[in-house]
């Protein structure tokens, strides 16, 4: 008997071998991938995408900005944000989101300010976006420290408690910032223990070497045994430092079973920037945590705002950043940093995929089409409707 809700998509190709195949989802799963009689494929099929790095409440702020440093790209933001409301970050989070679907995003985590300045207004606003598209896209929201609201201060730690007192699905902060770093981290650490929730941080978003926090992190979470419970998103520094203290450090990633995630496209922009020409990429060394066994993942990080004017929310842009970046030519390890651990489609996975008017991985990054049909548990949630031509 077939399953209930079957659906059969034909003819794709596939990014992890050759030939063009027929795939049927049914029961929200995908339940053969076999051999199409076709001889030529329509679309290329790939796991669905996730965006693991997006601020969703800043999003869609400029028309046009462009920050001499990360410093001046702070200040502004601080300055812009004091006008932010619930309702209109509602609206901005509401737009990347619907934005993200289309592009074939179905998981998404959003970084969302908490500090003096916008108070747990741009909580109220993203949490109440999700609410609005949870059957089609599953949204993490980090209740985010920020440069503004440094924990060794008691207001600040009071403020990021009454976030996690919202029910986030996991906290993080900027601790370079802190006057404080290791009080900072020691009461940010407290609190993801009392309110059992995972870590994000934003750290050593920098290209210098004798301000690296990063060990100072990894050694307080192995030793409160914190360990698979850890994100560190930019890790820039890591590109710059001495090849044998990069090497222990990425060793310390792997025991703390540490993810980390890239954004290509910010860290480009704003590293060593404001200096001439850049001469450092500023984008962690993705290969080298590869390698070692790190999870690594990529995001869109800013988009259309102070920090970065650009972008759309669409990750095949931010992979060809990456292939640009990176040089991570591996498309099996590339779609599983884009595709939150999948690689490929696989008969009894779930059926969250995107379905591309491509012949080939390499063909989508590069024209990254529009049309994309998104399925999500089997069901389409974005683009035309599958029999359309």
């Amino acid at each position: 008997m077939p399953p209930r809700n079957e659906v059969t998509i034909d003819p794709v190709a596939l990014p992890d071998r050759a030939g063009v195949f027929r795939v049927t989802l049914g029961e929200g799963s995908i339940a053969v991938v076999e051999a199409s009689q076709a001889q030529s494929a329509r679309w290329l099929a790939i796991p669905g995408l996730a965006n693991l790095h997006a601020h969703a409440d800043r999003s869609f702020t400029v028309e046009t900005f462009r920050p001499r440093s990360l410093s001046e790209a702070i200040a502004a933001a601080a300055a812009a944000r004091t006008r932010f409301t619930s309702a209109d970050v509602k609206e901005r989070a509401l737009r990347l989101f619907e934005r993200s679907i289309t592009h074939g995003v179905l998981r998404i985590r959003t970084h969302t300010d908490v500090d003096p300045v916008v108070e747990l207004r741009s909580m109220e606003g993203v949490l109440a976006a999700r609410a609005q598209v949870s059957s089609r896209l599953d949204v993490e929201v980090v209740a985010f420290s920020t440069s503004r609201n440094d924990l060794s201060e008691p207001d600040a730690y009071d403020r990021l408690k009454r976030a996690v007192d919202c029910k986030p699905d996991l906290i993080g902060a900027s601790l370079n910032a802190s006057a404080d770093p290791k009080l900072a981290l020691v009461r940010l650490l407290d609190l993801a223990e009392l309110g059992d929730v995972p870590l994000d941080l934003h750290l050593d978003e920098h290209l210098n070497a004798e301000k690296t926090l990063a060990p100072m992190v990894l050694d307080a979470v192995i030793a409160r045994g914190l360990i698979g419970r850890l994100t560190l998103s930019h890790l820039c520094v890591l590109g710059v430092l001495p090849e044998q203290h990069a090497g222990d450090l990425i060793d310390k990633l792997a025991r703390a079973e540490a993810t980390v995630i890239a954004l290509p496209q910010t860290n480009l922009l704003l590293q060593d920037r404001g200096h001439g020409a850049p001469r450092r990429r500023g984008v962690t060394p993705v290969r080298e945590l590869l390698q070692a066994g790190v999870a690594v993942r990529f995001g869109t990080d800013n988009v259309r705002d102070w920090f970065y004017p650009f972008g759309d929310g669409d990750m095949l842009e931010t992979a060809q950043f990456a292939v640009l970046a990176t040089h991570i030519d591996d498309n099996a390890k590339l779609l599983a940093a884009i595709c939150n651990g999948r690689d490929s489609l696989q008969e009894g996975a779930a059926a969250d995929l995107v379905l591309i008017p491509a012949s080939s991985l390499d063909d989508a990054l590069a024209r990254r089409p529009p049309q994309r049909l998104v399925f999500k548990e089997g069901r389409q949630v974005g683009g035309p409707a599958l029999g359309s031509s």
